[in-house]
């Protein structure tokens, strides 16, 4: 009988780089990779280069949650709260639409977009109500 350590690290078979920076991100060509380096531009606080590949984003897809979103966080940063309070309200319109399937994925952004819609309008996140129905 042949006993096995269940607890022996595995050993990877091929390693792969991850670019760090977004200097280090091939060009873009899809909605993924535009998306991937504008979140890495915006981490960075390099608003002025997330716009533009966010801006190549949304013209492959406009009605992406995940771009609209992400927009609206860089609009906001850059102080440009009209056009931060329209992405987030289409980013909470294509949720309620039913545009984001996994439960999960669906209410954590929902809150996500409509706090930063409620503060930018109201002044407040303003989710005493959505969080309380989920607890009740």
């Amino acid at each position: 009988m042949k006993l096995t350590n269940p607890f022996k690290k595995k050993t990877i078979q091929k390693e792969v780089a991850v670019p760090l920076t977004p200097e280090e991100i091939p060009a873009p060509t899809d909605l993924e990779s535009f998306m991937r380096r504008g979140w890495a531009y915006h981490s960075r606080g390099k608003e002025q280069e997330a716009e533009q590949d966010l801006r190549q984003a949304l013209k492959l897809d406009a009605d992406s949650v995940d771009a609209n979103y992400v927009m609206g966080l860089v609009m906001k940063a850059q102080g440009n709260k009209e056009e931060a309070i329209v992405h987030f309200k289409k980013a909470v319109d294509l949720i309620e639409a039913g545009k984001i399937e996994d439960k999960s994925k669906k209410e954590i952004m929902h809150r996500l977009a409509n706090g930063h819609y409620n503060e930018l309008t109201l002044g407040d996140w303003n989710l005493e109500k959505e969080i309380w129905q989920h607890i009740s």
